[in-house]
């Protein structure tokens, strides 16, 4: 009994003294934050509400053409990823525990960038052969041929036909060719 009121007591204190120490929080500092949590987010959705919520919350901030330009950006690689075609849910844009660079390079695929996506397919090619690495490399190239990648297209097209599946191999490279990418003259033999 004694311990739990101590125990109640050293929480009220720390509630109180946190309280005080900390200050009135002004609009300015709740447009900030949000605009910093927007600035920072990596998954298409959460960039997608949140610039949402400051054109919303501050219609003359600072950052409003910059809130708009990220709404339809992530809005549009939502749309993206809700494509049954395409293999790459949340869990790819978490940075985790991965370099600096590489939070960049999903920040950059999160708003459309094609060639990030690209780079993010290649980096699990090379560094993660387990399942989970070849499915985010072919996730990845999903994401930038639905994007508009004629060269994603056609590498998913050329790593189907090697995994034997012809089927999907000619999806993507029919893809490829409506994106305007040029077949090779001589392809590896085993196409079919």
């Amino acid at each position: 009994m004694v311990k739990i009121a101590i125990a109640s007591c050293v929480v009220t204190l720390a509630c109180v003294a946190g309280s005080v120490s900390a200050g009135p929080t002004t609009a300015v500092d709740g447009e900030m934050a949000l605009r910093q949590s927007m600035q920072q987010a990596l998954w298409p959705a959460d960039i997608a509400r949140l610039s949402g919520d400051y054109l919303k919350l501050y219609p003359r901030g600072s950052a409003v053409e910059t809130a708009r330009a990220l709404h339809a950006r992530a809005n549009e690689t939502v749309r993206v990823l809700s494509h049954n075609d395409v293999r790459l849910y949340k869990n790819a844009f978490l940075p985790g525990a991965v370099p600096a660079e590489v939070s960049a390079e999903i920040r950059k695929a999160a708003l459309g960038d094609q060639a990030a996506a690209i780079r993010l397919a290649h980096q699990y090619r090379l560094t993660d052969r387990s399942p989970r690495g070849i499915s985010r490399y072919v996730g990845w190239l999903q994401f930038a041929a639905t994007l508009g990648s004629e060269e994603a297209a056609y590498e998913l097209a050329v790593y189907f036909r090697q995994s034997d599946q012809p089927a999907l191999a000619a999806q993507y490279e029919a893809r490829a060719v409506a994106l305007g990418y040029k077949l090779p003259t001589v392809l590896d033999h085993i196409r079919k």
